[in-house]
């Protein structure tokens, strides 16, 4: 189990992700293209994302 915060990446977002590293990258590809107005999560965003993945 792992844990995300957007706030990590995009400054002042509360959102938090729980769940396998799958789940927390799909729930996150929503999250961004619905409150942040992302189209496409780029290799380097996901990148991102893992890298600030911490355990739950």
């Amino acid at each position: 189990m792992k844990r995300f915060r957007c706030g990590d990446i995009i400054t002042a977002c509360p959102a938090t992700f729980e769940g396998s590293e799958e789940d927390i990258l799909a729930a996150v590809a929503h999250h961004a293209h619905a409150d942040h107005g992302v189209v496409d999560v780029t290799p380097e965003l996901a990148s991102q994302v893992r890298g600030a993945m911490v355990a739950a």
